[in-house]
Formats: C-alpha cells, sequence, structure tokens
C-alpha cells in the first residue's frame, strides 16, 4: 500500500456518502414531480431505444432538434434499464457517476487534510448541485472519465490521462477540444508527441462531430444553427454580452476551491473551451451556472486545487484550505442542495400517485405527446414527443397535424402553459375534437386519440 495516498476505504465511505446523497435528492425530486421531458424524459427515451437493440428514434414537434447531441456513450446506461425499467434507476446511474469521481481526485490528494477538503469541494461543488438538481444528463458520463483524467496529471502520469480522456469523445461532441486543450496542457508539461497527438486527435474529432455527424443526425435547424455565432465579428460581440452572468459562473468554479486553483493555471485550461463555446453562445441559459453545463469543469477546478495546495505552505495553505471549505458552504444555499435541509422538500405531495395513476391508462408502447412535468413519467415505457423548446420564441399554437402520429396526449394543465408554440399545440388537442378524455384530475387530463392517425 502507498503509505502517501488516502487509503482506499476512506475514499470508498465518501463515495457511498455522496451517492446516497445524489440518489436520495434526485429521486425526492423526481417524487415531488420537479423533474421534465428536458432533460429527464429525452435522456429515458434515447436510453429505452437503446436498451432495445436500436439507435434512438424521437419524434418531434416545433424547433427543438430531436437529435441534440452526439452522445453513443448513453449506451453504457442501456443495461441498466433492461433490469430495472425506471426513471429511479437512470437517476441512480447518474449519482453514482457523479459521486465515483471522488475516489481518485481524495487519493491524488495524499493523505492530510487536503482529501478531506477535495471531498467537501468535489461533494458540494455548485456544478453538480446544479446537475442533480435539473433532471439527467448525458455529461454525467463525463465526469468519472475527467476525475481520473485529472488525478493522472495531478501524478504526472500523462499517459493515464490521455487514456481516461479519450472515451470523452462519445459522451458529448464538444468534449474534442476538452481533451484538445488537455493534449496541450501535457504538450506544455513534457509529452510533447503525445500532447500533440492528443491535441490533434481531439480538434479532428471535434471538427468531424460538428461539420458532418451533427448536421446529418440533426438535419435542419440543428443546435449549431441555432445558437452557435454566425462569424468572428458576433462571437466576440456575444463574449462581452453579460459579463456579469458570465463572471458569476467562472466565481462559482473557483470560490470552492478558495481560489486554489489559480495557482495551476495550467491545468485549468482545460476549462476554457466549455467556458468558451457557452460564452459566445447567444442562448443565455449556457452562460449561466444554474444547469448542468459547470458539471464537466468541476474535477478540473478541483484537481488545480489540489496543485495549488501543493504549492502553498504553512499558515498560506492552512487559510487556502479553509477558504476552500468555507466557499464550498457559504454557495450551498445558492444552489439546488440547499433543498435537502428544507423539512418540506421531503414531504412527497399526494398529488403525486394520483398523476401516476392516471398516467397508467395509457398502455405500454403507445405514442403519447406529454407536457412537460409528465414526460418523464412515461418515457420508458411510450414512445414520447419531443414538443419543442420551452424558453423558445412565443407563436400560435402548432396546427394538430403536427402531431399526426400521437395516440395519447397527457397535459398537466398547471404546467403546459409556457409561451411557445409545441406546448399550446398540445394543449389545444383538447379542443380539436380528435381525442376523447379518458382520465382526469388532479389538474391533468389523458385523452385518447378518437380514431386511428392518418395514414393507418
Amino acid at each position: 500500500m502507498d503509505r502517501r495516498r488516502l487509503p482506499l476505504w476512506q475514499a470508498w465511505l465518501v463515495l457511498g456518502v455522496l451517492t446516497a446523497l445524489y440518489a436520495a435528492f434526485s429521486f425526492q425530486r423526481y417524487n415531488r414531480m420537479d423533474t421534465f421531458i428536458l432533460d429527464l424524459g429525452y435522456y429515458e427515451s434515447l436510453i429505452r431505444d437503446l436498451a432495445q437493440g436500436h439507435l434512438p428514434q424521437m419524434r418531434l414537434t416545433d424547433s427543438t432538434p430531436a437529435a441534440l447531441h452526439f452522445n453513443p456513450a448513453l449506451a453504457l446506461v442501456a443495461p441498466v434499464v433492461r433490469v430495472w425499467s425506471s426513471p429511479y434507476a437512470v437517476l441512480l446511474t447518474q449519482a453514482a457517476l457523479v459521486a465515483v469521481g471522488v475516489v481518485p481526485l481524495m487519493r491524488a490528494a495524499g493523505r492530510g487534510w487536503l482529501p478531506w477538503v477535495v471531498a467537501v469541494s468535489y461533494g458540494l461543488a455548485p456544478g453538480f448541485a446544479s446537475l442533480i438538481g435539473y433532471d439527467f444528463h448525458d455529461v454525467a458520463l463525463a465526469v468519472p472519465l475527467l476525475a481520473f483524467s485529472m488525478a493522472a496529471m495531478v501524478r504526472g502520469d500523462h499517459r493515464a490521462a490521455v487514456l481516461w480522456a479519450l472515451p470523452l469523445l462519445l459522451v458529448k461532441e464538444d468534449l474534442g477540444l476538452t481533451l484538445a486543450a488537455l493534449g496541450l496542457v501535457v504538450f506544455l508539461r513534457g509529452s510533447r508527441r503525445l500532447g500533440l497527438a492528443t491535441m490533434v486527435a481531439g480538434a479532428l474529432a471535434f471538427l468531424v462531430l460538428l461539420v458532418w455527424v451533427l448536421p446529418a443526425i440533426q438535419g435542419t435547424g440543428n443546435q449549431a444553427d441555432l445558437y452557435a455565432p454566425h462569424g468572428p465579428g458576433e462571437a466576440l460581440r456575444t463574449l462581452f454580452t453579460g459579463v456579469d452572468v458570465k463572471s458569476r459562473t467562472v466565481l462559482y468554479l473557483l470560490i470552492p476551491t478558495g481560489l486554489m486553483a489559480l495557482r495551476s493555471p495550467m491545468l485549468l485550461v482545460v476549462a476554457l473551451p466549455t467556458f468558451a463555446w457557452r460564452f459566445v453562445s447567444d442562448r443565455f441559459t449556457y452562460w449561466e451556472p444554474w444547469f448542468h453545463y459547470d458539471a464537466i469543469l468541476v474535477p478540473v477546478a478541483v484537481a488545480a486545487m489540489i496543485e495549488g495546495a501543493r504549492l502553498l505552505h504553512g499558515w498560506v495553505r492552512a487559510v487556502g484550505l479553509t477558504a476552500a471549505v468555507a466557499g464550498t458552504l457559504v454557495l450551498v444555499p445558492t444552489f439546488a442542495f440547499s433543498q435537502v435541509w428544507q423539512p418540506g422538500f421531503w414531504d412527497t405531495p399526494p398529488r403525486t400517485a394520483a398523476v401516476d395513476r392516471l398516467l397508467d391508462r395509457i398502455p405500454d408502447g403507445s405514442r403519447v405527446a406529454a407536457s412537460d412535468t409528465l414526460g418523464s413519467r412515461i418515457a420508458l415505457r411510450t414512445d414520447l414527443y419531443l414538443v419543442g423548446d420551452t424558453i423558445g420564441p412565443d407563436g400560435p399554437p402548432l396546427p394538430s397535424s403536427e402531431f399526426a402520429g400521437a395516440e395519447w396526449i397527457a397535459i398537466d394543465t398547471g404546467a403546459y402553459v409556457a409561451p411557445v408554440p409545441g406546448w399550446k399545440g398540445v394543449a389545444a388537442l383538447l379542443d380539436s375534437g380528435e381525442f376523447r378524455v379518458v382520465a382526469e384530475g388532479q389538474g391533468v387530463v389523458v385523452a385518447r386519440r378518437v380514431a386511428p392517425p392518418p395514414g393507418e
């Protein structure tokens, strides 16, 4: 046993605690009906298709591309769903994936107080609160890969760092740039050939996915067309828009490290591509720290904190470690984990069971257009429509022809009212005369098409 490293059982103990925390928190959000089609229902639908042995095929209305990302790594979650076909299985998998990253980072920190500061800074990071507190996302698969990769960088094992990072190319299309940034750090730290090869591989993968693969699977109106800048001038203008929001997002990543991560600016280079594509986009939600986008940056920041702490000594190091713990805890009330300490959060409303009984009227395998709060509850057993982006532009309801293939609709009348054509189109189906209400209660209406869809 390496006496310079934290005993494995202690890191596994923290892993167990964090998995339990993340799982319990996300389970209760689901119990409270605080989960949505985007993102839990959407990813459940993709995973369900993969579990059934075929490529994902989501029906689509409005302007949101059905294939939002290039994420074949989701196939790793499919066996879990085959064994336990439940939203809880998907949420538990995410909890374990995020929590396991604490093990390599705590052990890379060595002994003493530093690994336990890592446990707090990593485990309660704002980026993870936003991920676990907002459904499920494919970036959860990237978190342990980056954690093991960054831990290897801290140890100076560049080959292991690159090997752990290579599967990022299968998690999400932008992570090729993250791999390229890692290659740059490896190059600058002395492994020239390995670093250069990694930079080239990451950059080429990103370009291939952006230029050929994503347009092929998304078609017209793909994510890049919708939100990417169209030229350097627009990118520069957008970069300096909302500077206050973007600065806060960066600070929320660094504060839980006691700013010690700034002592390792080279390692922080790995975080730059993610900040870059977010901050040059004109979609304001990319700038904010309230969603899942910061999750993959947490292992990078924590690894930089470990390197930074090792460069400090005496009272300066003690202040830095204290600041990291205090900064993390101070930010907890600002993010989703603050609900853990709210007694009312753990009370499951009776409405949830009543709504699930209404949704049970929909047979397995049916094609369903469901409003936002209901989709995640049936996505693993039905063919769910992806109905528009809730932050999209206002407009008249989509015509009923957009839902020609839907056999059922399920509408939460208290939650469907996002001012976008897709959601208003679902609601308008009730008045179209094409559907008959078969169950109703708790503000939820479940209706079945009166006649078979056209063409059947």
